[in-house]
């Protein structure tokens, strides 16, 4: 049977973070029942999710990998949605970055991540690419920068960040020099630099600087993560149980089913859960290195580690963001936090890592 070559491992890491996802939404909903409708929401978005994931598996990933029209034609549909939403999307939290339909909102930065792998998958593992030559690491960046700016422009520097991210790791598997990286490094410094001027907004300025000095606005700016890390706190090993968080179910924790619901577990699951959590991005980061180490070529090699690069910069500034240790940038926790469009493209990644496991040879 064909399914019988899948990662049992991946695929069972995946599915304790969903459900941990679900189960926090469906506590969320005990106190308010009208908060149950993100539960329902969510479950409708894992359940299509689940469909598109057994459709993409059953597709050879060489109709990818051999097929660059396909990946060109997919690069453009999601740098055309970037471009649209700029005019017609609808501003949430301050960023014009997501196109509502009826209840529910499509964000196509979420896609436009899974498509920055696929392209740079497809790019770098080209056999005439010599990747420390310049022009090849300036053609790449060409690819990342048209999404980037635009991502930019909604303004949304946390899917910014996760976009260069992708494709800062990707480059340095690809076999980036060391003296390319570190100056690429420098130059990202003096871009953010820059960019304090032109780009970031004043809240965003406010956020940061509340991260640095939280304790001069502590009922403003730090506020959220305050209250994170009295959740994060009051939970101790076991956690106070499903329901019972005050922070989390008393409305003191902002954003408890997005931006902070690793500490919503933290609160009601205790270090235990959190323990649960990390253990399960372990076995799926710990799946997709096995990949890319036995991968039948550098295609499935960079795809795979480009997809595992996607979660890890996600899980890194989500958890960053919970501890007070990075600003609060909007990033959700990849397979656990709301959110249709991210746990869609998730899914969609997901498809694919299942199909070369299915197809390889």
């Amino acid at each position: 049977m064909l399914f019988s070559k899948a990662d049992k491992w991946l695929l069972a890491g995946v599915f304790v973070l969903v459900f941990i996802g679900l189960m926090m939404l469906y506590s969320l909903g005990t106190t308010r029942t009208e908060n149950l409708k993100y539960f329902w929401r969510q479950l409708t978005w894992v359940l299509l999710g689940a469909f598109l994931f057994f459709v993409l598996s059953l597709i050879d990933f060489r109709a990818f990998s051999t097929h660059p029209l396909l990946i060109a034609a997919s690069y453009l549909a999601v740098f055309l949605l970037l471009v649209l939403v700029l005019f017609f999307g609808k501003t949430i939290s301050g960023n014009r970055a997501w196109f509502a339909i009826g209840p529910f909102t499509l964000q196509p930065v979420e896609f436009a991540k899974a498509v920055l792998v696929l392209y740079l998958a497809k790019y770098f593992s080209e056999k005439n690419i010599e990747i420390w030559r310049i022009r090849h690491i300036f053609i790449s960046f060409t690819a990342l920068a048209g999404m980037f700016f635009l991502v930019l422009l909604q303004p949304d520097w946390g899917s910014a960040l996760v976009l260069l991210g992708i494709w800062f790791f990707m480059l340095l598997a690809s076999g980036a020099r060391t003296k390319q990286i570190f100056g690429l490094i420098l130059a990202f410094i003096v871009f953010v630099g820059f960019s304090w001027q032109f780009f970031f907004t004043e809240q965003q300025k406010l956020r940061i600087a509340g991260f640095v000095a939280p304790q001069k606005d502590p009922l403003g700016v730090s506020y959220s993560q305050n209250q994170a890390l009295i959740a994060m706190g009051s939970g101790g090993f076991f956690g106070k149980g499903l329901g019972q968080g005050t922070q989390t179910q008393l409305g003191f924790l902002p954003a408890p089913r997005t931006d902070f619901i690793f500490s919503s577990i933290g609160e009601e699951l205790g270090f235990l859960g959190i323990l649960i959590v990390l253990a399960s991005f372990g076995v799926v980061f710990w799946r997709l290195f096995v990949l890319a180490l036995t991968g039948m070529n550098n295609f499935v090699k960079l795809f795979s580690l480009g997809y595992a690069s996607w979660i890890f910069v996600e899980l890194v500034i989500h958890v960053g963001m919970n501890l007070a240790i990075s600003p609060v940038i909007g990033i959700p926790l990849p397979f656990v936090s709301y959110g249709g469009s991210h746990l869609l493209a998730l899914f969609i990644g997901l498809g694919i890592i299942n199909s070369i496991q299915l197809y390889s040879k």
